[in-house]
């Protein structure tokens, strides 16, 4: 517990410079490197259940996928599908040389990676690039809008990974899903969203969300945080290991601590994009 109050002493703080300085571009390369690592992190572990993935593939896809979203993927100069049907037809010509080949398999492991790891990553600069300026009650000039977007869904997926710990893990008595994550309960779940649904409100209203909508942003992110976690659960019990490494104190590696993450930012970029108008 003591180690996961330093991380988040120390990671917050550093948070909030990154994604204001220099209109959020040390945001964007702080997402990249973090994104590396979890894609080694990822790459580490399938190695344990035999798989050879192309690592080359993965690490050039996560800066491909990190340029797009800085567009919010609709570059004008830029072909992310073109680009990706090249690396796909190259990797499959690698693998073909390989000596010790084994395409589903060493494959399978690469572009699952790429894709869970830097496609679902890249989802907090796209967040980050969205345009416009906001004025909050109290302080006295105007902030990025995308900046206090990232801090809305950081904060929120936070907010109910910290409640239902907490709960969960005083109060907890009914196990959802025991085979996958035995420490998950329904008390601890509830106090999740509820901790979600409190931050979503709360800095919602500095940017003229509703009280519904808040609601339901916080209800969207709670759950789909919980099932990130279960997803990374699912995998690491595929693999056979506790966690994917131990980057952060008292949360393990960096898939381990923004498993949620990776699953509540893609949809809340596309419900404050299509469903808010941001």
């Amino acid at each position: 517990m003591l180690l996961r109050f330093i991380s988040g002493l120390v990671g917050i703080p550093l948070l909030i410079i990154l994604v204001f300085t220099e209109r959020g571009f040390p945001f964007v390369l702080g997402v990249g490197f973090i994104s590396i690592i979890g894609l080694n992190e990822f790459y580490r572990g399938t190695r344990k259940t035999g798989a050879e993935p192309q690592e080359w593939v993965g690490l050039a896809s996560v800066m491909l996928f990190m340029l797009a979203a800085r567009q919010k993927f609709n570059a004008p100069n830029f072909s992310l599908s073109g680009v990706l049907t090249l690396f796909v037809i190259a990797a499959l010509v690698v693998e073909l040389l390989r000596p010790n080949r084994s395409p589903i398999k060493n494959l399978g492991a690469t572009f699952l990676g790429a894709v869970y790891v830097g496609w679902l990553f890249s989802y907090l600069v796209a967040i980050r690039s969205i345009s416009g300026q906001i004025n909050l009650s109290g302080i006295p000039w105007s902030i990025p809008t995308g900046a206090w977007l990232v801090l809305f869904v950081v904060f929120a997926a936070w907010a109910a990974d910290t409640g239902a710990y907490l709960v969960g893990r005083t109060w907890g008595r009914h196990k959802i899903v025991p085979v996958l994550s035995p420490g998950k309960s329904w008390e601890g779940l509830a106090a999740g969203v509820v901790s979600s649904i409190a931050v979503c409100i709360a800095m919602g209203r500095g940017i003229g969300i509703s009280l519904t909508q808040g609601l339901i942003l916080g209800l969207l992110i709670s759950i789909a945080g919980f099932i990130g976690d279960l997803v990374e659960s699912s995998i690491k019990r595929d693999i056979g290991i506790k966690d994917f490494g131990s980057a952060l104190p008292g949360h393990g590696g960096i898939l381990d601590r923004f498993d949620g993450l990776l699953f509540a930012a893609p949809l809340f970029y596309y419900f404050v994009t299509l469903i808010l108008g941001f």
